[in-house]
């Protein structure tokens, strides 16, 4: 291939890359929820390591320098340092137009830019030993971007084969199917029964503080109760010893239209450092809604609400789970 027409192709992939770029990075996604949002996110190191790739070849073929040169050195480096700055811009501007400005966006896309000024780099030296070391770096650095990604992935398969247990919450990974609202969580051992860990819910002193699950196994046809435990502990005295606090379990479908009347609730009464184990009926979720019957084999959510609960109010929660109506009707061995 001749240097002209080699030019002349960088000119036209260097500008659809950006156009490749500026598509993904801006336009709104059409799909929702973590499996997707992994997979965009694995995109990030090798697009900025093709702009990177690109804008060096083309610069280098417009403006040869020498191999190894100040100038040559300087060059990588100020692309390197713009690609970035670009990379950590688009993460800022994604945050004001709707879309979620991520720091580990902004690590991946510095990852396939050093990648890519590795590679380049490498085409440069006479080197076998050393050009294969820096190509092996770019694979490595490259890779390694998706590490986290991969993990959501995985964990996303993991909501179907675990069920009928839902959450354990024996994985950081794990909390990441939850939506916390006006509250906080941590991992605790603290009453934890399933497993070694459960969750820490810390609820603002606010209107609904809520955690919600985004992500369910959809096909409940054949449940029979839903189940959980829960302990409420006080960091801070109440003037009311006999004082209760009210927890909602809701279930919802896919055709909920409101997150109040909508759904099949359950109201749990706790007391403080009483623990209780909660079970949900599904023949009471069945026929939660107000208008019509809960779709038992499209369920999107599950959700725990607290209102007003006060200063210093901790709920633990752990062991959510289904029982199976096929469980049920096994006899039982002695």
């Amino acid at each position: 291939m001749s240097e002209r027409r080699s030019s002349r192709l960088i000119w036209l992939a260097l500008p659809g890359c950006f156009l490749v770029a500026l598509t993904g990075l801006f336009v709104p996604m059409p799909f929702h929820g973590r499996m997707p949002g992994a997979i965009g996110d694995m995109a990030h190191a090798p697009l900025f390591a093709g702009l990177t790739l690109l804008t060096l070849v083309l610069l280098q073929t417009l403006r040869p320098l020498v191999t190894g040169s100040f100038p040559w050195r300087r060059r990588i480096l100020l692309t390197v340092v713009s690609l970035f700055a670009l990379g950590v811009l688009v993460e800022m501007v994604q945050g004001m137009i709707g879309r979620s400005a991520a720091v580990h966006d902004a690590i991946s896309n510095g990852l396939g830019i050093i990648a890519a000024a590795a590679w380049f780099i490498a085409g440069g030296l006479e080197s076998s030993k050393a050009r294969r070391a820096l190509q092996l770096l770019g694979i490595v650095l490259l890779t390694s971007s998706w590490i986290g990604p991969l993990q959501v992935i995985r964990d996303c398969f993991r909501v179907h084969s675990e069920f009928p247990r839902i959450a354990s919450f024996e994985t950081r990974m794990e909390i990441t199917r939850w939506h916390f609202n006006r509250c906080r969580r941590s991992q605790t051992t603290e009453d934890a029964t399933d497993g070694k860990f459960a969750l820490r819910w810390l609820p603002q002193d606010a209107p609904h503080p809520a955690m919600t699950l985004l992500e369910v196994a959809p096909d409940w046809t054949s449940v029979d109760t839903l189940e959980l435990d829960l302990v409420l502990r006080l960091k801070t005295p109440v003037p009311d010893p006999d004082r209760t606090w009210e927890i909602i379990v809701k279930v919802m479908d896919e055709n909920h239209q409101d997150y109040h009347d909508d759904v099949a609730k359950h109201y749990v009464t706790l007391r403080a450092d009483e623990p209780q184990h909660v079970v949900f009926p599904s023949s009471k979720m069945l026929n939660g809604p107000n208008d019509r019957q809960l779709d038992l084999s499209r369920i999107k959510m599950v959700s725990l609400l607290i209102d007003r609960p006060g200063p210093g109010v901790e709920v633990m929660v752990d062991h959510i789970h289904v029982t199976l109506q096929s469980d049920r009707d096994q006899p039982v061995e002695n």
